[in-house]
């Protein structure tokens, strides 16, 4: 330790979690009730507190999402799920009453880059997963199975916090020399609000926050230390909001760099976790699958099903059937040794496409914000009643009005409808504009495919040409894209 440097006071509690862990998630939960801190600070920006009073009116999975007002394409977003610590301790706070902040980079940060926005992940390059290389290391083949297994022997969650840490600190040794810049920033950012929290409050203080940074957070530099790491970072007005999000786009497969591979088996593990009857439910829920799509899955089979799962854990010294023996023994008696209705299985449950919801108080997202200016600058007001209009495509305001009509109705918020009741010939269209209040719930989940109405009904078209399987089907792709003018589409 430098000789300037502080060790972290005691009332102070890092509790070092895996993303989007139910494992992370209970160990969470049990250490702020122990705790009973004053305050809790909860890793992500700090241009989102202002989002926090609307927790209790979200059902997860959401994300909170901030944008450049500026420049609204430039956003990123941090999911949350109900298994994921960070949701945990936000609605642990919301109930107890206890102040909450994030406390990370500020997200101007980030914005500022001249690279593409990305969805927010805490993954180092030193190594992508930090407890899936402890995992790794101790023969584990699920970094969330090692932490039920191995971690979450400890019946102190406190114990159990320094333990995380002390397996963090050596893995921050080995790949002292990779950890990069930002990170570093990011670190120095995290004690100057930890510092913070110091002064306000002269209780107990809990810190959810990466496994990862945990090393980082045990002792604290000269406040001058970490005021130079952070100077100069670019200052951006940033707004938010918070958008529905799925566990599709929660899973790693998706791109997310903080994702999971299981979405769906670790919020069916949550939701199981006091009943303890979370392989049969899985087994159940499977056999409604298969039988969905008129495949054989009995009673019986289920039945069998938890048997061989039980008896592979036991064969291999676990407490109790992970996703592996799980899977295995789908494949085995639901499946009958065919991988093709496991992939099935795996999609609506391993992985799932649970969407959540947001409250009506909820502020308005990026992407009713853009429909708004190109409103505005197309003066197309939003009415109640409908309203008849005719556009001239040889006209450049007209056109632009129909491409945005057209854009929209991809996104599934039908503000416009084509008039087929009259017909003025090649050049010209008639539309009744109709604009009801659900319109905005739609934005509001439209708004996970993109930030402006071009991009996000790029993202949808894009997909639905990806998946299209018949003539049909691509040629009704074909022509909405060429409508809404997005080459991309028209080329996908």
């Amino acid at each position: 330790m430098a000789a300037r440097e502080q060790a972290l006071p005691e009332r102070v509690t890092l509790l070092g979690i895996r993303h989007h862990g139910p494992g992370s998630a209970r160990m969470v939960a049990a250490a702020l009730a122990a705790v009973r801190p004053e305050v809790v600070l909860v890793e992500g920006p700090p241009e989102g507190d202002a989002l926090l009073p609307h927790v209790p009116d979200l059902t997860p999975p959401v994300a909170l999402l901030l944008h450049d007002e500026a420049e609204p394409a430039r956003a990123a977003f941090w999911p949350f799920a109900e298994f994921s610590p960070e949701w945990r301790a936000l609605r642990w706070a919301h109930a107890n009453g206890v102040p909450v902040r994030f406390f990370d980079l500020p997200a101007a940060a980030s914005l500022g880059d001249d690279e593409p926005p990305e969805e927010s992940g805490d993954r180092p390059r030193a190594a992508l997963d930090p407890l899936g290389t402890l995992a790794e290391a101790a023969g584990f083949d699920d970094p969330e199975r090692w932490w039920e297994d191995v971690v979450e022997h400890h019946t102190d969650p406190r114990d159990l916090a320094e333990a995380v840490a002390e397996a963090m600190g050596a893995l921050r040794e080995e790949f002292a020399d990779e950890v990069d810049a930002r990170t570093l920033r990011r670190e120095a950012a995290m004690r100057q609000n930890v510092r913070q929290a110091l002064k306000d409050v002269a209780g107990p203080i809990a810190v959810v926050a990466g496994a990862w940074h945990v090393p980082a957070l045990r002792t604290l530099p000269p406040a001058s230390v970490d005021a130079a790491a952070v100077k100069g970072l670019p200052r951006r007005k940033v707004s938010g909001t918070w958008v529905p999000w799925s566990h599709g786009r929660l899973a790693s497969s998706s791109g997310y760099g903080a994702g999971v591979a299981s979405p769906g088996w670790y919020a069916h593990l949550w939701e199981c976790a006091e009943r303890g009857d979370a392989v049969a439910r899985w087994f159940a829920k499977a056999c409604g699958v298969l039988r969905a799509e008129d495949l054989p899955a009995s009673t019986a089979s289920a039945v069998e099903a938890v048997r061989l799962a039980d008896a592979l854990a036991a064969l291999r010294g676990r407490p109790s059937p992970g996703l592996s023996e799980v899977m295995e023994a789908s494949l085995a008696v639901l499946c009958g040794g065919d991988a093709t209705p496991l992939r099935l299985v795996h999609d609506q449950l391993v992985v799932g496409e649970r969407l959540g919801e947001v409250g009506e108080g909820v502020p308005t997202s990026p992407l009713a914000a853009d429909l708004a200016r190109l409103g505005k600058r197309l003066r197309m007001t939003p009415s109640a009643s409908i309203k008849p209009v005719r556009f001239d495509l040889r006209k450049d305001t007209d056109r632009e009005r129909s491409k945005l009509l057209r854009r929209l109705e991809v996104l599934d918020v039908p503000w416009g409808t084509p008039d087929t009741t009259r017909t003025l010939g090649t050049f010209a269209e008639a539309w009744q504009l109709h604009w009801k209040p659900e319109f905005a719930v739609a934005l509001a989940v439209a708004a996970r495919h993109g930030t402006t109405v071009e991009s996000a009904a790029r993202t949808v078209l894009v997909a639905r040409a990806g998946a299209a399987t018949r003539v049909v089907d691509a040629a009704e792709v074909l022509a909405r894209s060429v409508g809404c003018e997005i080459p991309e589409a028209v080329a996908a």
